[in-house]
């Protein structure tokens, strides 16, 4: 097949990430692939250091004659059979490119974020494509509610990540001694692009109780802010400044070796308010065999079974993820439980090549009707 991504953001997260690894294996598995978008975006940058086809095309607004006119004729001078697109902009787009070149058209939908349902965007819903991947139940639920597709034209593709490359075994004395932290400590980390929906206030504010009655923690934040997040990741900063001077929590930014640093953590927070879906940090944490604690919003909870793979606590509530986590630490063998548990789950059901061999066939269901 002729498969073209189109994105529209210029900014890099673990939707742009999925998109860059799902054309690698599509690539990798005999197909044609194309990434689809803005000139300087990070997506663009990072599908090319990995030599996969890309086109840079202007997507800005959602009715732009001539971003319309260039995408038909790039749909049509490659043969492309699926256009899978990834934001609202890029849907808008994808359907003029529908009708037009009468394309194939996958909506992805990535994000828990409340769906706009006025005149146009129900329009682009309704008959901007042909099949709809989410990737949580509730959003499935969601655009059901709303009337936007019937349940026959959606289904969910569960977050997957490559087991060879997150696994257990991976060894991280190394990077903890590098980092100063002492050998017997417990490692918390947050890993995410750091805004407002991602929760890391949150986290700071369950880090500093949880230092009141641990001495033998370290918290790590793992992730950078964009442009448009550095006055919020500056008050992240205000508020963990006491445990930053003590050496106790770590600000490392952004590191594309994200395994290594996983393996370096006893215990995975995940914090989010908001904007999650099925986030694939649980998948990779599970599969390194590590303590997941996250918040009940979005798809998490489709993800973890309290008490049997993960904790579940409340959103935007530090003293609940305080109390998940000290749990945790006093108990070594429900940490050792959980771990076992979402192995063993992860190893079933959140491969990569789960994922894609689904993603497959809802791309060849659409092309050829099967």
């Amino acid at each position: 097949m002729n498969i073209a991504h189109i994105e529209s953001s210029l900014n890099w997260g673990g939707q742009e990430l999925r998109i860059v690894e799902q054309s690698e294996w599509l690539k990798k598995h005999g197909h044609n692939v194309w990434i689809l978008a803005r000139e300087g975006s990070e997506i663009l940058k990072e599908a090319n250091k990995r030599g996969l086809n890309t086109y840079t095309i202007d997507l800005r607004g959602s009715v732009n004659p001539l971003t319309i006119r260039r995408l038909s004729s790039f749909v049509k001078k490659n043969n492309i059979d699926i256009l899978d697109c990834h934001s609202n902009r890029d849907a808008s787009y994808a359907m003029f490119a529908k009708l037009f070149t009468r394309v194939k058209v996958i909506r992805s939908r990535h994000v828990t974020d409340k769906i706009r349902d006025d005149f146009f965007h129900k329009l682009v819903w309704k008959y901007g494509n042909d099949h709809i991947i989410t990737t949580a139940y509730k959003i499935k639920k969601d655009i059901i509610r709303l009337k936007l597709a019937t349940p026959e034209k959606i289904d969910v593709a569960l977050a997957g990540v490559d087991e060879k490359r997150f696994h257990p075994s991976i060894d991280a004395a190394k990077l903890k001694e590098n980092l100063s932290i002492p050998k017997d400590n417990i490692v918390i980390s947050n890993i995410g692009m750091i805004r407002h929906d991602k929760g890391q206030l949150f986290f700071v504010k369950a880090c500093i109780e949880i230092a009141k009655e641990f001495d033998n923690v370290t918290f790590l934040q793992i992730g950078e802010a964009t442009n448009s997040t550095k006055g919020y990741k500056q008050e992240v900063l205000n508020e963990g400044e006491r445990l930053i001077k003590e050496g106790r929590l770590k600000f490392l930014g952004y590191h594309s070796d994200i395994e290594n640093y996983i393996a370096l953590s006893d215990i995975i927070v995940i914090a989010s308010i908001g904007t999650e879906a099925q986030t694939r940090l649980v998948s990779q944490a599970f599969l390194m065999k590590k303590n997941v604690v996250a918040t009940d919003i979005g798809g998490l909870p489709e993800m973890i079974q309290d008490g049997k793979t993960g904790l579940l606590c409340k959103a935007g509530n530090p003293e609940s993820i305080k109390e998940a986590v000290s749990f945790l630490i006093k108990n070594e063998a429900k940490r050792k439980e959980l771990q076992d548990n979402a192995y063993s789950y992860a190893q079933e059901y959140m491969t990569f090549d789960k994922m894609m061999n689904q993603v497959l066939g809802i791309y060849e269901k659409t092309l050829f009707g099967k």
